[in-house]
């Protein structure tokens, strides 16, 4: 079993977490491995009508992974309660289910407290709920198959300034990660911009165990996923470091 540190010092969403693990297993287990073995597990879900483009992008001189959700065809109108049945449902293993469902309550639980409405009453608009059924169960997947059995982060940068939300222009952070950032070790940069999404913290709430420096151990992978709004003025990319602990493998080396 490995440990896993993830650097979130520039930010965090669930596609950055994605292809940030993605990129960490094709250097365990060779090109290619991460997205192919995606493409596999995620179609035990049973959701039609997406698909999942790859591509390098160069972030301050880093190669990246990203990851987009593309639809292809008309998505239904997804409220909580449907998103959590088809996870239950679905062959995914039984920590990567539990972990997902999870992380899917937590996200649920901040929308109906900020919007004043039942928990069943929430819902993701079309593509959005594609985005975040893939991002989170994706992400519970790749911890499985990396062998991840503890996750440390670093504190998290929640940005500044303020973001245009459906209801309107909101200070950073909005509403739902203000509500999702409790228990999270967190900071907020003078980058005047949204650093931190819903869903990305959701995530870090399900599987982090702990926040600060990285921990004692041997790298043996490294991935860096970065998100739809990352680029060379405001390099946000999550990376992530998969390290095997001292005496685990044999003799460390340097």
């Amino acid at each position: 079993m490995h440990a896993l540190y993830l650097d979130c010092s520039t930010g965090v969403s669930g596609d950055m977490l994605l292809a940030a693990l993605s990129h960490a297993l094709e250097e365990l287990s060779g090109a290619g491995k991460g997205f192919s073995h995606l493409d596999g597990e995620l179609s035990s879900l049973g959701v039609r009508g997406f698909g999942l483009e790859w591509s390098v992008k160069h972030i301050s001189g880093i190669a990246t992974h990203h990851v987009e959700v593309v639809q292809t065809e008309d998505q239904p109108l997804r409220h909580y309660a449907d998103i959590k049945g088809l996870i239950e449902g679905s062959g995914l293993g039984g920590r990567a289910r539990e972990r997902a469902i999870t992380a899917l309550r937590l996200l649920g639980e901040a929308e109906a407290k900020v919007h004043g409405v039942t928990l069943d009453q929430v819902h993701f608009h079309e593509i959005g709920a594609v985005d975040t059924i893939v991002d989170i169960c994706g992400t519970m997947l790749l911890l499985d198959a990396l062998k991840v059995d503890s996750v440390t982060c670093s504190p998290i940068d929640l940005g500044s300034g303020s973001v245009q939300c459906a209801h309107g222009r909101m200070p950073v952070p909005a509403p739902a990660c203000a509500e999702l950032a409790k228990g999270l070790t967190t900071f907020g940069s003078e980058c005047f911009m949204e650093r931190a999404t819903p869903t990305g913290l959701a995530i870090l709430r399900t599987v982090a165990d702990g926040f600060g420096a990285m921990p004692l151990g041997v790298v043996k992978a490294v991935g860096y996923g970065s998100g739809t709004r990352s680029s060379a003025e405001q390099p946000t990319f999550v990376r992530a470091m998969l390290l095997e602990r001292p005496g685990a493998g044999g003799k460390d080396r340097v």
